[in-house]
This record gives structure tokens, C-alpha cells and sequence, in this order.
């Protein structure tokens, strides 16, 4: 059995993309304030979770209200 998954954040909490992230594909939000919209703990929550990662994964908008077509990780994120 796994272990649980304890995520850093919550819906609403306020994040950016690390500054240890150096994944161009997050260029065009890398430097935006982005609001946690989803989290997902488990592969049955979201399709996309990796259970190899073991942190939770997170679905993001701006603070506009637009999806970023992207989700990261804990080790993705850092409080804004």
C-alpha cells in the first residue's frame, strides 16, 4: 500500500511556478500569479497523475479565470 498523499496546497491558495523550473513549456505563465483549481491525489482523480511522482497534482488559472492547459506538481510550485 502507498503512501498518502498530502497535497501543499489547496483549492483557491495562490501559487507560481518555481524558480527551480526550467520547463520551457510553462514560459507563457512562468512569471503569473496562478490559482489552484483542482487537486488530485490519485490516478482515479486525474488521468494524468503519476503515482511514481508521489506529490499531488494541481489544475491552475490566472487570476483572470483562464486554464493553463497544464498540471504540476508540488515540486512544480512555490507560493505567490
Amino acid at each position: 500500500m502507498s503512501e498518502e498523499i498530502i497535497p501543499d496546497y489547496e483549492i483557491g491558495d495562490k501559487v507560481k511556478v518555481s524558480t527551480d523550473n526550467d520547463n520551457e513549456g510553462y514560459d507563457n505563465f512562468r512569471d503569473e500569479v496562478l490559482v489552484v483549481t483542482y487537486v488530485a491525489t490519485s490516478i482515479e482523480e486525474h488521468r494524468g497523475f503519476d503515482t511514481g511522482v508521489n506529490q499531488a497534482l494541481y489544475e491552475l488559472e490566472t487570476l483572470n479565470g483562464t486554464p493553463i492547459g497544464s498540471s504540476l506538481y508540488d515540486y512544480e510550485l512555490e507560493p505567490a
